[in-house]
């Protein structure tokens, strides 16, 4: 494995960090508290050629390898999770789905509005069926004419639920033979079009964090899909549902890895600017020992989330042992974030556990509660 980028790897992280900090930094806090989705931002990120980074050049897709994946992710977490959750969804659990199981008809024709600037989400959840994803109760009946099914039922927390035209979704063929016999017997993959009959988009979601992406339920009354809308087969959808969480888990790494870097880096910042006992806190041994410790951990992660990817690369390009054997990459990483958060912003002040501080690198945009240059009281336990 190659551990230094390539000359290209460069500069898709400089192209996408110069749009982060230019496009998404300015509007991502305004957009977080009132739940709006970066519709804008996104008609913006797709002048970059980058929205089909999982689509082959054939359908007007634009292919990288999994590292440059990676690196886009984490350069767009670092400033906005929610917009690269959103990117993650559509490159990975929507594109890269049909890319891998679609017939050449559905290819040419829905791979090539990904590749645009529509939007692609993935529904399997359902509200009882979350972790436990075999046991969905949303059904799927061919028509009588045998030209498409009629899909019944509400799906649960689907990323870009509202803002997507292009859903991978799942329900179980009610005709299929396994139907009933197995949990996950009948599970089949639809296609499914936001302006399909008997399709509409439910409530969304109140989250704690990560609120411009927009999650959604949706709700299926007899809803129309072609039978050339379904991957693959009936019935053949439980393995294609799980092939796409595995494709997913390490844009899921790579995000929290761009978050950890972002907190590192506004820590960083604030550290050399709040002063105590005449001068800068990050001068400080204990404060210098937590910035140390987060620089090394981030730096950990980056390698294990870049040798993931590439181990993904080397399973679908040349047999090589199956990416997600190795889980402790993906979850390191996720430890890596609530370390970084939790040292990064609540160690120092009060100031860091309010939206004072901002994510912009002007720093005379940083505003400091009364209370931020007060020395910090000395514990007797300590």
């Amino acid at each position: 494995m190659e551990i230094s980028e390539t000359e290209e790897q460069s500069m898709i992280r400089e192209m996408v960090r110069g749009f982060a900090e230019e496009v998404l930094a300015p509007t991502c806090l305004q957009r977080d508290k009132g739940q709006e989705a970066p519709l804008d931002e996104w008609r913006a990120f797709c002048e970059l050629g980058l929205q089909g980074i999982t689509i082959a050049e054939q359908y007007g897709g634009s292919p990288v390898d999994d590292v440059t994946e990676a690196i886009i992710v984490e350069e767009l977490a670092r400033v906005d999770p929610s917009f690269s959750v959103m990117f993650c969804v559509h490159v990975g659990l929507c594109s890269k789905t049909i890319s891998l199981h679609g017939n050449e008809e559905q290819k040419r024709e829905y791979l090539s509005r990904l590749a645009g600037n529509e939007i692609g989400a993935y529904s399997l959840s359902e509200a009882g069926a979350g972790t436990d994803a075999a046991s969905m109760n949303c059904r799927a009946q061919l028509s009588d004419d045998g030209t498409h099914y009629i899909l019944n039922g509400e799906k649960m927390w689907v990323t870009n639920g509202e803002s997507a035209n292009i859903y991978v979704l799942f329900a179980k063929d009610i005709d299929h033979p396994e139907y009933g016999q197995k949990k996950h017997g009948g599970t089949t993959a639809f296609i499914v079009e936001g302006g399909f009959d008997g399709f509409s988009v439910g409530k969304k979601e109140d989250k704690l964090g990560i609120r411009s992406s927009d999650t959604c339920s949706l709700l299926l009354e007899n809803c129309k899909v072609p039978v050339a809308n379904v991957l693959k087969e009936s019935g053949r959808g439980f393995p294609i549902a799980m092939n796409a969480l595995d494709n997913s888990r390490i844009g899921i790494a790579a995000q929290a890895l761009g978050i950890a870097q972002g907190a590192f880096e506004s820590a960083l910042k604030y550290a050399h600017e709040r002063e105590t006992f005449g001068k800068p806190i990050a001068h400080h041994q204990g404060i210098g020992n937590y910035l140390a410790d987060m620089a090394t951990r981030v730096e950990a992660a980056r390698l294990m989330v870049y040798k993931a990817a590439w181990a993904k690369r080397q399973h679908y390009e040349h047999g090589a042992p199956r990416h997600t054997r190795r889980p402790a990459w993906p979850s390191y990483s996720l430890e890596i974030l609530r370390c970084g958060s939790q040292r990064g912003r609540f160690k120092f002040s009060g100031a860091m556990a309010t939206r004072r501080i901002s994510l912009s690198n002007d720093s005379s945009e940083t505003q400091r509660s009364p209370r931020s240059t007060r020395a910090p009281k000395r514990s007797r336990e300590s």
